[in-house]
Protein backbone atom coordinates (compact mmCIF):
# COMPACT_ATOMS: atom_id res chain seq x y z
CA UNK A 1 0.00 0.00 0.00
CA UNK A 2 1.16 3.89 -0.89
CA UNK A 3 2.06 5.12 2.54
CA UNK A 4 -0.03 7.79 3.79
CA UNK A 5 0.45 11.69 2.70
CA UNK A 6 0.65 14.68 5.00
CA UNK A 7 -1.94 16.66 6.07
CA UNK A 8 -0.06 19.35 4.46
CA UNK A 9 0.04 17.33 1.11
CA UNK A 10 -4.19 17.23 1.25
CA UNK A 11 -5.87 19.50 -1.20
CA UNK A 12 -7.23 22.40 -0.47
CA UNK A 13 -7.58 26.25 -1.23
CA UNK A 14 -4.19 27.87 0.17
CA UNK A 15 -6.29 31.07 0.66
CA UNK A 16 -3.77 33.75 2.80
CA UNK A 17 -0.61 33.05 3.23
CA UNK A 18 -0.71 33.26 7.14
CA UNK A 19 -4.31 33.51 8.01
CA UNK A 20 -5.31 30.64 4.65
CA UNK A 21 -9.32 30.42 4.56
CA UNK A 22 -10.27 31.95 7.89
CA UNK A 23 -11.76 35.06 6.59
CA UNK A 24 -13.86 32.99 4.39
CA UNK A 25 -15.15 31.02 7.18
CA UNK A 26 -16.24 34.10 8.72
CA UNK A 27 -17.47 35.73 6.23
CA UNK A 28 -19.52 33.15 4.41
CA UNK A 29 -19.28 29.26 5.51
CA UNK A 30 -21.34 27.98 3.35
CA UNK A 31 -19.84 28.84 0.04
CA UNK A 32 -16.05 28.49 1.23
CA UNK A 33 -17.22 24.80 1.40
CA UNK A 34 -19.22 24.28 -1.19
CA UNK A 35 -16.53 25.85 -3.84
CA UNK A 36 -13.72 23.68 -2.13
CA UNK A 37 -15.38 20.62 -2.53
CA UNK A 38 -16.69 22.07 -6.23
CA UNK A 39 -12.82 22.51 -6.97
CA UNK A 40 -11.01 20.15 -4.91
CA UNK A 41 -13.28 17.12 -4.34
CA UNK A 42 -14.75 14.88 -1.50
CA UNK A 43 -11.75 15.36 0.98
CA UNK A 44 -10.55 19.18 1.35
CA UNK A 45 -8.12 20.41 3.88
CA UNK A 46 -9.07 24.07 4.90
CA UNK A 47 -7.01 26.20 6.76
CA UNK A 48 -7.79 28.43 9.41
CA UNK A 49 -4.54 30.22 10.75
CA UNK A 50 -1.24 28.77 10.40
CA UNK A 51 -1.91 26.30 12.90
CA UNK A 52 -5.35 24.72 12.75
CA UNK A 53 -6.62 22.34 10.17
CA UNK A 54 -10.28 21.55 8.94
CA UNK A 55 -11.10 18.62 7.38
CA UNK A 56 -14.00 18.68 5.32
CA UNK A 57 -15.62 15.49 3.71
CA UNK A 58 -18.79 14.97 1.26
CA UNK A 59 -18.36 11.25 0.28
CA UNK A 60 -20.53 9.19 2.05
CA UNK A 61 -17.74 6.40 2.55
CA UNK A 62 -15.35 8.62 4.34
CA UNK A 63 -18.60 10.17 6.10
CA UNK A 64 -19.56 6.28 7.32
CA UNK A 65 -15.99 5.81 8.56
CA UNK A 66 -15.83 8.85 10.85
CA UNK A 67 -19.82 8.52 11.94
CA UNK A 68 -19.79 4.81 12.41
CA UNK A 69 -17.16 2.21 11.24
CA UNK A 70 -14.28 4.55 13.27
CA UNK A 71 -16.15 6.66 15.70
CA UNK A 72 -14.24 5.63 18.78
CA UNK A 73 -11.43 7.90 16.85
CA UNK A 74 -13.74 11.01 16.80
CA UNK A 75 -15.03 13.16 19.49
CA UNK A 76 -16.93 16.47 19.94
CA UNK A 77 -14.16 18.92 19.26
CA UNK A 78 -13.03 21.01 22.61
CA UNK A 79 -13.38 24.39 20.92
CA UNK A 80 -16.79 23.46 20.25
CA UNK A 81 -17.61 22.33 23.76
CA UNK A 82 -16.05 25.22 25.02
CA UNK A 83 -17.90 27.63 23.11
CA UNK A 84 -21.06 25.54 23.18
CA UNK A 85 -20.83 25.26 27.06
CA UNK A 86 -22.41 28.40 28.54
CA UNK A 87 -25.71 27.31 26.47
CA UNK A 88 -26.12 24.12 26.51
CA UNK A 89 -23.66 22.66 29.66
CA UNK A 90 -23.31 19.08 29.83
CA UNK A 91 -26.76 18.19 27.61
CA UNK A 92 -26.69 15.97 24.99
CA UNK A 93 -24.77 17.75 22.41
CA UNK A 94 -21.73 18.71 24.48
CA UNK A 95 -21.21 15.57 26.87
CA UNK A 96 -19.51 12.36 25.75
CA UNK A 97 -18.36 9.29 26.67
CA UNK A 98 -20.34 7.17 29.93
CA UNK A 99 -22.27 10.38 30.83
CA UNK A 100 -23.39 10.96 28.13
CA UNK A 101 -24.64 7.02 26.87
CA UNK A 102 -26.29 7.37 30.48
CA UNK A 103 -28.34 10.29 29.10
CA UNK A 104 -29.37 9.34 26.34
CA UNK A 105 -30.12 5.70 27.13
CA UNK A 106 -32.66 7.90 30.24
CA UNK A 107 -34.15 9.93 27.42
CA UNK A 108 -34.75 7.41 24.70
CA UNK A 109 -37.96 5.87 25.45
CA UNK A 110 -39.76 9.27 25.51
CA UNK A 111 -39.04 9.61 21.98
CA UNK A 112 -39.97 5.61 20.66
CA UNK A 113 -42.69 6.69 17.89
CA UNK A 114 -45.80 4.70 19.55
CA UNK A 115 -45.23 7.57 22.61
CA UNK A 116 -44.80 10.51 20.02
CA UNK A 117 -48.18 9.42 18.53
CA UNK A 118 -49.55 10.77 21.38
CA UNK A 119 -48.22 13.80 20.96
CA UNK A 120 -49.83 14.99 17.78
CA UNK A 121 -53.19 16.27 19.01
CA UNK A 122 -51.31 18.88 21.31
CA UNK A 123 -49.35 19.93 17.89
CA UNK A 124 -52.27 20.46 15.98
CA UNK A 125 -54.11 22.19 18.61
CA UNK A 126 -50.67 24.86 18.70
CA UNK A 127 -51.16 24.80 15.11
CA UNK A 128 -54.61 25.94 14.67
CA UNK A 129 -54.07 28.69 17.99
CA UNK A 130 -51.62 30.09 15.27
CA UNK A 131 -54.01 30.41 12.22
CA UNK A 132 -56.96 31.37 14.52
CA UNK A 133 -54.83 34.79 15.05
CA UNK A 134 -53.76 34.58 11.61
CA UNK A 135 -56.93 35.36 10.82
CA UNK A 136 -57.50 37.75 13.32
CA UNK A 137 -55.17 40.43 12.33
CA UNK A 138 -55.72 43.67 12.00
CA UNK A 139 -54.34 43.78 9.10
CA UNK A 140 -54.30 40.98 6.87
CA UNK A 141 -52.63 42.36 3.96
CA UNK A 142 -49.29 43.01 5.86
CA UNK A 143 -46.50 40.64 5.49
CA UNK A 144 -45.65 38.46 8.33
CA UNK A 145 -42.59 37.04 9.70
CA UNK A 146 -43.07 33.43 9.52
CA UNK A 147 -39.72 32.23 10.74
CA UNK A 148 -41.03 34.36 13.86
CA UNK A 149 -44.15 32.60 13.71
CA UNK A 150 -42.83 29.12 13.42
CA UNK A 151 -40.45 29.88 16.21
CA UNK A 152 -43.38 31.04 18.39
CA UNK A 153 -45.55 27.82 17.32
CA UNK A 154 -42.35 25.22 17.89
CA UNK A 155 -41.97 26.94 20.96
CA UNK A 156 -45.41 26.37 22.23
CA UNK A 157 -45.24 22.81 21.09
CA UNK A 158 -41.91 21.58 22.86
CA UNK A 159 -42.73 23.27 26.01
CA UNK A 160 -46.63 21.52 25.66
CA UNK A 161 -45.20 17.73 24.36
CA UNK A 162 -41.59 17.71 26.36
CA UNK A 163 -43.02 19.60 29.80
CA UNK A 164 -46.71 19.77 29.59
CA UNK A 165 -46.00 23.16 30.07
CA UNK A 166 -47.02 26.20 28.09
CA UNK A 167 -44.45 28.50 27.51
CA UNK A 168 -45.88 30.29 24.25
CA UNK A 169 -46.50 33.59 26.10
CA UNK A 170 -42.41 33.51 26.75
CA UNK A 171 -41.67 32.82 23.34
CA UNK A 172 -40.79 36.57 22.33
CA UNK A 173 -38.56 36.98 24.71
CA UNK A 174 -37.45 33.71 24.88
CA UNK A 175 -37.07 33.68 21.10
CA UNK A 176 -35.13 36.94 21.18
CA UNK A 177 -32.67 35.63 23.91
CA UNK A 178 -31.84 32.63 22.04
CA UNK A 179 -31.22 34.63 18.88
CA UNK A 180 -28.50 36.17 21.21
CA UNK A 181 -27.27 33.62 22.34
CA UNK A 182 -27.09 32.02 19.14
CA UNK A 183 -25.22 35.00 17.10
CA UNK A 184 -22.57 35.03 20.38
CA UNK A 185 -22.20 31.00 20.59
CA UNK A 186 -21.19 31.16 16.66
CA UNK A 187 -19.42 34.72 16.98
CA UNK A 188 -17.04 32.53 19.61
CA UNK A 189 -16.73 29.75 17.45
CA UNK A 190 -16.07 31.27 14.76
CA UNK A 191 -13.06 32.82 16.37
CA UNK A 192 -11.14 30.19 17.51
CA UNK A 193 -10.69 31.31 20.79
CA UNK A 194 -9.96 34.63 20.30
CA UNK A 195 -12.75 36.44 22.71
CA UNK A 196 -13.14 38.47 25.49
CA UNK A 197 -13.47 36.45 28.89
CA UNK A 198 -16.56 36.28 30.06
CA UNK A 199 -15.45 37.73 32.89
CA UNK A 200 -15.17 41.10 30.99
CA UNK A 201 -17.56 43.69 30.83
CA UNK A 202 -18.26 44.51 27.59
CA UNK A 203 -20.99 45.03 25.55
CA UNK A 204 -21.66 41.56 23.75
CA UNK A 205 -20.74 39.84 27.33
CA UNK A 206 -23.72 42.16 28.94
CA UNK A 207 -26.28 40.65 26.23
CA UNK A 208 -25.26 37.27 26.21
CA UNK A 209 -25.08 37.10 29.81
CA UNK A 210 -28.53 38.60 29.91
CA UNK A 211 -30.00 35.82 26.84
CA UNK A 212 -28.68 33.34 29.16
CA UNK A 213 -30.11 34.60 32.34
CA UNK A 214 -33.34 34.53 30.60
CA UNK A 215 -33.07 30.92 29.31
CA UNK A 216 -32.51 29.74 32.76
CA UNK A 217 -35.57 31.72 34.42
CA UNK A 218 -38.06 29.99 31.86
CA UNK A 219 -36.19 26.41 32.05
CA UNK A 220 -35.72 26.74 35.89
CA UNK A 221 -39.06 27.97 36.86
CA UNK A 222 -40.51 25.10 34.48
CA UNK A 223 -38.14 22.69 36.86
CA UNK A 224 -39.62 24.51 39.95
CA UNK A 225 -42.81 24.22 39.47
CA UNK A 226 -42.45 20.38 38.62
CA UNK A 227 -40.61 20.39 41.93
CA UNK A 228 -43.09 22.03 43.97
CA UNK A 229 -46.19 19.68 42.05
CA UNK A 230 -47.57 23.03 40.62
CA UNK A 231 -47.44 21.07 36.92
CA UNK A 232 -47.28 17.26 36.57
CA UNK A 233 -47.11 15.13 33.21
CA UNK A 234 -45.97 11.75 31.97
CA UNK A 235 -43.45 13.38 29.88
CA UNK A 236 -39.53 14.02 29.35
CA UNK A 237 -39.20 15.75 32.00
CA UNK A 238 -40.76 13.57 34.49
CA UNK A 239 -38.69 10.46 33.40
CA UNK A 240 -35.72 12.70 34.07
CA UNK A 241 -36.81 13.60 37.33
CA UNK A 242 -37.81 10.31 38.24
CA UNK A 243 -34.57 8.86 36.53
CA UNK A 244 -31.59 7.62 39.44
CA UNK A 245 -28.02 6.05 38.89
CA UNK A 246 -27.81 2.64 38.70
CA UNK A 247 -24.98 2.41 41.01
CA UNK A 248 -25.55 5.31 43.67
CA UNK A 249 -29.30 5.94 43.13
CA UNK A 250 -28.76 9.61 42.78
CA UNK A 251 -30.93 11.81 40.71
CA UNK A 252 -30.06 14.34 38.45
CA UNK A 253 -29.94 17.67 39.48
CA UNK A 254 -31.65 20.97 38.48
CA UNK A 255 -28.86 22.13 36.48
CA UNK A 256 -28.60 18.78 34.86
CA UNK A 257 -32.36 19.04 34.04
CA UNK A 258 -31.53 22.68 32.80
CA UNK A 259 -28.76 21.30 30.70
CA UNK A 260 -30.46 18.86 28.82
CA UNK A 261 -33.97 20.93 29.08
CA UNK A 262 -31.83 23.54 27.12
CA UNK A 263 -30.67 21.20 24.78
CA UNK A 264 -33.89 19.91 23.95
CA UNK A 265 -35.33 23.73 23.29
CA UNK A 266 -32.82 24.26 20.97
CA UNK A 267 -33.00 21.06 19.43
CA UNK A 268 -37.09 21.15 19.70
CA UNK A 269 -37.53 24.48 18.50
CA UNK A 270 -35.12 26.19 16.58
CA UNK A 271 -33.97 23.39 14.36
CA UNK A 272 -38.03 22.60 12.70
CA UNK A 273 -39.11 26.38 13.15
CA UNK A 274 -35.89 26.76 10.59
CA UNK A 275 -36.68 24.04 8.46
CA UNK A 276 -40.33 24.66 8.08
CA UNK A 277 -39.57 28.38 7.75
CA UNK A 278 -37.27 27.09 4.84
CA UNK A 279 -40.09 25.39 3.27
CA UNK A 280 -42.64 27.87 3.27
CA UNK A 281 -39.83 29.83 0.93
CA UNK A 282 -39.80 26.79 -0.96
CA UNK A 283 -42.67 25.93 -1.45
CA UNK A 284 -44.26 29.28 -2.38
CA UNK A 285 -40.71 29.64 -4.82
CA UNK A 286 -42.10 25.69 -6.47
CA UNK A 287 -46.08 26.57 -7.06
CA UNK A 288 -46.40 23.50 -8.94
CA UNK A 289 -45.46 21.31 -5.75
CA UNK A 290 -47.46 23.52 -3.53
CA UNK A 291 -50.74 22.61 -6.12
CA UNK A 292 -49.57 18.38 -5.20
CA UNK A 293 -49.03 19.03 -1.61
CA UNK A 294 -51.95 20.48 -0.68
CA UNK A 295 -54.05 18.32 -3.68
CA UNK A 296 -52.38 14.94 -1.54
CA UNK A 297 -53.24 17.08 1.60
CA UNK A 298 -56.94 17.23 0.78
CA UNK A 299 -57.15 13.88 -0.32
CA UNK A 300 -56.18 11.96 2.47
CA UNK A 301 -57.98 14.89 4.95
CA UNK A 302 -60.83 16.15 3.39
CA UNK A 303 -60.56 18.60 5.37
CA UNK A 304 -60.50 17.16 8.88
CA UNK A 305 -57.71 17.79 11.59
CA UNK A 306 -54.60 15.69 10.80
CA UNK A 307 -53.78 12.56 13.36
CA UNK A 308 -50.13 10.41 13.49
CA UNK A 309 -52.30 8.24 12.06
CA UNK A 310 -52.52 9.86 8.77
CA UNK A 311 -48.70 10.41 8.30
CA UNK A 312 -48.20 7.43 6.36
CA UNK A 313 -50.63 8.76 4.04
CA UNK A 314 -49.03 11.80 3.15
CA UNK A 315 -46.24 10.55 1.49
CA UNK A 316 -45.72 13.43 -0.98
CA UNK A 317 -46.03 16.09 1.86
CA UNK A 318 -43.43 14.17 4.04
CA UNK A 319 -41.01 13.89 0.79
CA UNK A 320 -41.46 17.43 0.06
CA UNK A 321 -39.91 18.45 3.83
CA UNK A 322 -37.03 16.09 3.41
CA UNK A 323 -36.08 18.37 0.42
CA UNK A 324 -36.46 21.28 1.95
CA UNK A 325 -34.05 20.18 4.75
CA UNK A 326 -31.77 18.92 1.74
CA UNK A 327 -31.28 21.97 0.57
CA UNK A 328 -31.28 23.96 3.99
CA UNK A 329 -30.42 21.50 6.36
CA UNK A 330 -30.93 23.09 10.41
CA UNK A 331 -27.66 21.62 11.44
CA UNK A 332 -25.41 22.78 8.74
CA UNK A 333 -22.21 21.56 9.39
CA UNK A 334 -21.57 18.94 12.30
CA UNK A 335 -17.70 18.40 13.45
CA UNK A 336 -15.37 15.70 14.93
CA UNK A 337 -11.73 15.94 16.74
CA UNK A 338 -9.82 13.10 16.35
CA UNK A 339 -8.82 11.57 19.39
CA UNK A 340 -6.85 9.01 17.77
CA UNK A 341 -4.48 8.49 15.02
CA UNK A 342 -6.47 7.56 11.71
CA UNK A 343 -5.99 7.49 8.04
CA UNK A 344 -9.08 8.95 6.12
CA UNK A 345 -8.44 9.31 2.60
CA UNK A 346 -5.06 8.45 2.17
CA UNK A 347 -4.34 10.96 4.53
CA UNK A 348 -2.77 11.03 8.11
CA UNK A 349 -4.98 12.42 10.49
CA UNK A 350 -3.23 13.38 13.68
CA UNK A 351 -5.03 12.65 17.14
CA UNK A 352 -4.85 16.74 17.92
CA UNK A 353 -7.32 19.47 19.30
CA UNK A 354 -5.49 21.55 15.90
CA UNK A 355 -7.26 19.21 13.88
CA UNK A 356 -11.37 19.54 13.19
CA UNK A 357 -13.14 16.70 10.76
CA UNK A 358 -16.62 18.39 9.54
CA UNK A 359 -19.35 16.57 7.66
CA UNK A 360 -21.49 19.90 5.91
CA UNK A 361 -24.55 18.91 5.01
CA UNK A 362 -25.12 22.12 3.42
CA UNK A 363 -22.14 20.58 0.59
CA UNK A 364 -22.94 17.15 0.76
CA UNK A 365 -26.95 17.31 -0.18
CA UNK A 366 -25.34 19.65 -3.02
CA UNK A 367 -22.35 16.86 -3.64
CA UNK A 368 -23.61 16.17 -7.56
CA UNK A 369 -22.21 12.48 -7.88
CA UNK A 370 -25.32 12.05 -5.39
CA UNK A 371 -27.62 14.74 -5.90
CA UNK A 372 -27.88 15.61 -9.80
CA UNK A 373 -28.66 19.29 -10.55
CA UNK A 374 -28.68 19.62 -7.04
CA UNK A 375 -29.87 23.27 -6.74
CA UNK A 376 -33.29 22.42 -8.27
CA UNK A 377 -36.34 21.85 -5.40
CA UNK A 378 -37.40 18.26 -6.27
CA UNK A 379 -39.03 16.18 -3.63
CA UNK A 380 -39.51 12.93 -5.77
CA UNK A 381 -35.61 12.50 -5.10
CA UNK A 382 -37.41 11.47 -1.60
CA UNK A 383 -39.55 8.77 -3.68
CA UNK A 384 -38.86 5.14 -1.62
CA UNK A 385 -37.32 3.93 -5.43
CA UNK A 386 -34.93 7.11 -5.22
CA UNK A 387 -34.25 6.88 -1.80
CA UNK A 388 -33.16 3.06 -2.15
CA UNK A 389 -30.28 4.01 -4.56
CA UNK A 390 -28.51 6.68 -2.57
CA UNK A 391 -25.91 5.78 0.23
CA UNK A 392 -27.51 6.16 3.86
CA UNK A 393 -24.85 8.67 4.72
CA UNK A 394 -25.73 11.00 1.42
CA UNK A 395 -28.46 12.48 3.42
CA UNK A 396 -27.66 14.07 7.01
CA UNK A 397 -30.69 16.26 7.95
CA UNK A 398 -30.40 15.01 12.24
CA UNK A 399 -26.72 13.87 11.66
CA UNK A 400 -25.68 9.90 11.50
CA UNK A 401 -23.99 7.39 13.69
CA UNK A 402 -24.66 6.76 17.33
CA UNK A 403 -25.07 10.60 17.90
CA UNK A 404 -27.99 11.14 15.36
CA UNK A 405 -30.65 13.20 16.66
CA UNK A 406 -32.91 11.47 19.40
CA UNK A 407 -35.53 13.86 18.36
CA UNK A 408 -35.46 13.03 14.41
CA UNK A 409 -39.44 11.36 14.91
CA UNK A 410 -40.51 14.18 16.94
CA UNK A 411 -39.34 16.28 14.18
CA UNK A 412 -40.60 14.81 11.26
CA UNK A 413 -44.28 13.78 12.61
CA UNK A 414 -44.22 17.57 14.15
CA UNK A 415 -43.63 19.17 10.44
CA UNK A 416 -45.91 16.92 8.79
CA UNK A 417 -48.81 17.71 10.95
CA UNK A 418 -48.00 21.36 10.64
CA UNK A 419 -47.91 21.62 7.35
CA UNK A 420 -50.91 19.86 6.41
CA UNK A 421 -52.82 22.05 8.52
CA UNK A 422 -51.54 25.20 7.39
CA UNK A 423 -52.08 23.62 3.70
CA UNK A 424 -55.59 23.42 4.39
CA UNK A 425 -56.60 26.95 5.08
CA UNK A 426 -53.82 29.39 4.11
CA UNK A 427 -51.76 29.94 0.85
CA UNK A 428 -47.92 31.67 1.85
CA UNK A 429 -46.64 33.86 -0.84
CA UNK A 430 -43.45 35.50 -1.04
CA UNK A 431 -42.83 39.48 -0.83
CA UNK A 432 -41.97 40.66 -4.04
CA UNK A 433 -38.42 42.26 -4.22
CA UNK A 434 -37.29 40.66 -1.13
CA UNK A 435 -33.89 38.79 -0.90
CA UNK A 436 -33.91 35.34 1.20
CA UNK A 437 -30.54 34.80 2.35
CA UNK A 438 -29.35 32.16 4.49
CA UNK A 439 -27.56 32.79 7.46
CA UNK A 440 -25.37 30.24 9.35
CA UNK A 441 -25.26 30.41 12.59
CA UNK A 442 -25.22 27.60 14.88
CA UNK A 443 -28.42 26.48 12.98
CA UNK A 444 -29.47 27.63 9.23
CA UNK A 445 -31.85 30.99 9.43
CA UNK A 446 -33.04 32.74 6.87
CA UNK A 447 -31.22 36.06 7.59
CA UNK A 448 -33.12 39.27 8.82
CA UNK A 449 -36.69 36.67 9.47
CA UNK A 450 -38.66 35.88 6.64
CA UNK A 451 -41.76 37.93 5.59
CA UNK A 452 -44.62 36.28 3.45
CA UNK A 453 -47.98 37.29 2.52
CA UNK A 454 -50.62 34.74 4.32
CA UNK A 455 -53.75 33.96 2.12
CA UNK A 456 -56.94 32.46 3.43
CA UNK A 457 -58.16 30.07 1.42
CA UNK A 458 -61.85 30.63 1.49
CA UNK A 459 -63.55 32.90 4.00
CA UNK A 460 -64.32 30.06 6.96
CA UNK A 461 -60.97 29.25 7.30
Amino acid sequence: MPEARTLGEAPGPRGHWFWGNIQERRHDPLQLFLRAHQEYGEFVRLRMGPTISLISVTSPELIKHVLVDHADRYGKPSSLVRDAWPVLGNGLFTSSGDFWKRQRRLMQPSFHKERLATLAGSMVDATRQMLARWRARPSPSEPLDVAAEMMHLTLGIVGRALFSTDVSGNASRVGQALTVALAETNRRILSLGLYAPDFLPTARNRAFRQALGTLDSVIFDIIARRRAGETQGDDLLATLMAAQDADTGERMTDAQLRDEATTLFLAGHETTANALAWLWHLLAQNPEVETRARAEVQRVLGGRTPTAQDIPQLRYLTQVFEEAMRLYPPAWIMARQPVKEDVLAGVQIPASPRVIVVTPPYAIHRNPRLWPEPERFDPERFSPEQTAQRPRMAYLPFGGGQRLCIGNNFALMEATLIIAEVLQHFRLRAVPGHTVEPEPLVTLRPKGGLPMFVEPLHASA
